[in-house]
């Protein structure tokens, strides 16, 4: 498969995606299973960057780049759009941005250009006191641009009196292991939550025909990198296994950006025996980011009285709400992922050949990317 080059071993901004959605996993109840797209919710909160000035602006480009300027981050997350767009055939990706804004509600002819450059954004505009149509027609684009996966990501009584605006991003991947599982492979054995806890559950295996696997590991983590088809497309899954004495809450807590970002340029391939992990993972994930954005930094933003939107109009107030919806089903043929994050607006050279045992049986961190930028982030426990 394509390799992550040495640019993107070292990149700082590739090292802010990383580091971003670290931080957002950070505050997730890790004690059960999760999957959330960082990349989605990054692109939602780029629609948010090009509505804000001054400080609210500032905390916001430092939590999702740290270092950059206001030029630099509209043109990175503009080309990392394109980006991972741009995909072989054999491979389903499908991005939406979308503002829908309170009819007759005066948005600047400036931010509905900017974001349609940047981010190939559209805006419309919704009579939201008609609350049942306004959500239905929210409901509808995530539902088209994920196909079918997520369809409600607003209910009629969340539009409160004073909501001027939502920005949406929805994203769809779908794509077939290069090596697929055989499902006549798949066995029972346990997974072990914990020292104490255990339960039985299908793993699947397949024979590599390549001979080794992409693998890396540290003191904490060994890595094994599943690639999709084709392998120029540079998308993988990417399972962190937590080595024996490292819980995968205390390793998340501890493991830095740039300590993954080496884990996943710096691989090698390795004969890997017994290459399984669970079959047929589904996750469903639901959640509000309000603190979890805050806690990276953005906090100005939720302010009641914030009047630092008026790159989208002149009358507009704080976040009310930042909601995120993700889901992820892995088998025997691949893997289909969806996102939906919508943000309410207030107005107003190596070692020996060695076999490596690579078996999940006990949780682990998975992260599906593009080249080394994290696209979806998850647990399995």
């Amino acid at each position: 498969m394509e390799m992550p080059t040495q640019k993107e071993s070292t990149d700082p901004a590739i090292r802010s995606e990383i580091e971003f959605g670290l931080n957002l996993l950070r505050q997730q109840n890790l004690s059960k299973p999760l999957v959330f797209s960082p990349f989605s919710i990054s692109l939602c909160v780029s629609l948010l960057h090009a509505a804000s000035t001054g400080k609210t602006r500032d905390e916001i480009r430092e939590a999702l780049l740290r270092g950059s300027t206001d030029e630099k981050f509209e043109e990175y997350f503009s080309e990392l759009l394109k980006t991972v767009s741009n995909v072989p055939s054999g491979i389903d990706v499908n991005i939406a941005n979308h503002v829908f804004c309170l009819k007759d509600y005066p948005i600047k002819k400036s931010y509905i250009d900017a974001i349609k450059k940047l981010y190939n954004a559209g805006a419309t505009g919704l009579d939201f006191s008609d609350k049942e149509k306004s959500a239905a027609v929210m409901n509808k684009f995530v539902a088209e641009a994920t196909k079918g996966h997520i369809t409600n990501i607003i209910t009629p009584e969340q539009f409160e009196q004073d909501l001027v605006a939502v920005f949406t991003n929805a994203l769809y991947f779908k794509a077939d292991w290069y090596e697929k599982f055989q499902a006549p492979r798949t066995k029972i054995r346990d997974f072990y939550n914990s020292t104490e806890s255990k339960r039985s559950i299908d793993f699947m295996y397949r024979s590599y025909s390549m001979g080794k696997e992409l693998y890396s590991e540290n003191d904490q983590f060994e890595m094994l990198r599943l690639a999709y088809r084709p392998l120029y497309s540079s998308f993988a899954m990417n399972i962190f296994l937590p080595k024996a004495h490292c819980s995968l809450k205390d390793a998340i807590f501890t493991l830095t950006a740039a300590r993954l970002q080496d884990l996943l340029t710096n691989t090698e391939r390795e004969d890997c025996n017994n290459s399984g992990h669970h079959s047929e993972m589904e996750i469903e994930t639901n959640i509000n980011l309000n603190d979890a954005l805050r806690a990276t930094g953005i906090d100005l933003a939720f302010e009641i009285d914030n009047e630092e939107f008026r790159q989208l109009a002149e009358n507009t107030h704080g976040i009310s709400e930042i909601a995120h919806s993700a889901m992820i089903e892995v088998d025997e043929e691949g893997t289909t992922a969806s996102a939906c994050t919508r943000i309410s607006l207030r107005g107003g050279g190596g070692p020996p050949p060695r076999i490596v045992d690579f078996v999940a049986d006990h949780p682990f961190l998975f992260i599906l990317t593009k080249g080394t930028h994290p696209i979806f982030i998850g647990i399995y426990c």
